[in-house]
């Protein structure tokens, strides 16, 4: 039975995840401002995306799987408006210790929105899985995109008290989730009748696989968007060119995600993820050796071939999980991405030995590792030749 998109639920979802990611985005981006402001070491700048990740990613599995038992609903709005309030109201934090409380909180309301807009969101799909799902990752990719340049603009206006503005988007599409919500859960119940039960169990070896792939997939990632700002930084550019610069990376990342679904969904997921990781290396090299335009434009190019690997990996496990759609979620973007954070922590350390160049120039070897885990993957990993009917939440809404 063929099944149609709801594109209506994907763009109110979209919505929230723009504004949710744009608060993602916005700390990078606000990292070489808060160690100068703060006098904090490339380790106590890494602490900060360490906490930012952990916080916004460990505890997602244990949203996603009161997702799947339940109604959830209002975890929406509420993620949207905590990730807002810890992001903007560290224009008011005194200390180093002020800092990692608001990112903590921020990162508690980014873990609360994911599982559930992602489980709703493949609920909306219909038969075209990943063109969907990327629909939906896009408006999480333009947010943050849209973080740096936003920060770049409050900063340089109103200095560190301008991050207060970000409440005015934040709080008006909390607003909206919480004016839509009988409107969105009507339509979860409906779209969720049209999946039913599947008695097939999940396939923990290739999941543990694609895992592996986001783990280190996002180790690349979060090195980029927190190393690129503060290698800008360290060659004398200022705050308006290195948000500038992070806010480009991103917003290719989007660009990126918007022309994998359909192409992933064309040519089979693996294949795809095996041409765009491949790159990435050599690109990454490149990258290094290049400057003035040539590196604005390889740049660009690697934040699109990266960013997609996200949601194409997960319309996978989606796949591979038999339905357990707000778990698996959890599992991917928060498990997986979480890893980010350790990965930039330990680069922290070797930028504060060795200088933050030779940070980047690991980071830039670093794709070949989950690229060689790709081919690991069963061929048949692809969400199009999976029975749509096999796909439910444990509870529907």
């Amino acid at each position: 039975m063929t099944q149609g998109m709801n594109k209506k639920v994907l763009a109110l979802l979209g919505l929230g995840h723009l504004m949710v990611d744009l608060n993602t985005g916005a700390l990078p981006a606000l990292l070489p401002f808060l160690k100068s402001t703060f006098d904090l070491s490339y380790t106590m700048t890494a602490v900060l995306v360490l906490v930012a990740n952990l916080s916004s990613s460990l505890i997602q599995p244990v949203f996603g799987y009161l997702s799947d038992r339940s109604a959830r609903a209002w975890l929406l709005p509420v993620g949207v408006i905590a990730a807002t309030c810890g992001m903007a109201t560290i224009g008011l934090a005194p200390n180093f210790t002020g800092l990692l409380v608001l990112v903590f909180i921020s990162g508690i309301g980014i873990a609360s929105y994911h599982p559930e807009a992602y489980k709703t969101a493949y609920l909306a799909t219909g038969d075209k899985k990943a063109t969907g799902i990327s629909l939906f990752s896009v408006g999480g990719n333009i947010g943050y995109g849209l973080g740096p340049l936003v920060v770049a603009f409050c900063l340089t206006m109103f200095g560190q008290p301008g991050l207060l503005l970000l409440w005015v988007p934040g709080l008006l599409v909390g607003g909206l989730f919480m004016w839509a919500l009988p409107w969105l859960s009507r339509n979860n119940e409906s779209m969720a009748q049209q999946f039913s039960s599947s008695s097939a169990a999940p396939a923990p070896y290739a999941l543990a696989i694609v895992l592996g792939v986001v783990s280190l997939g996002a180790c690349v990632h979060s090195g980029m968007v927190t190393y690129v700002p503060l290698y800008f930084s360290a060659r004398g550019d200022n705050a308006i060119v290195v948000g500038s610069l992070l806010s480009l990376f991103l917003i290719s990342g989007a660009v990126g995600t918007l022309i994998a679904g359909p192409l992933s969904d064309r040519i089979g997921h693996k294949k795809f993820l095996v041409l765009s990781m491949g790159v990435l290396c050599p690109l990454m090299l490149l990258f290094l050796r290049s400057s003035g335009p040539m590196s604005i434009v390889i740049l660009s190019i690697i934040g699109a071939c990266l960013s997609p690997m996200f949601s194409v990996t997960l319309v996978i496990a989606q796949t591979l999980m038999k339905g357990r759609l707000g778990a698996t979620a959890g599992l991917m973007t928060g498990l997986g991405i979480g890893a980010g954070g350790l990965g930039v922590m330990a680069l922290g350390k070797v930028a504060d030995v060795w200088g933050v160049e030779t940070a980047m120039h690991i980071v830039s070897v670093l794709p070949l590792l989950p690229w060689a885990l790709i081919w690991l993957l069963p061929s048949g990993t692809s969400a199009q030749r999976e029975p749509a009917g096999h796909l439910q939440p444990a509870t529907a809404k």
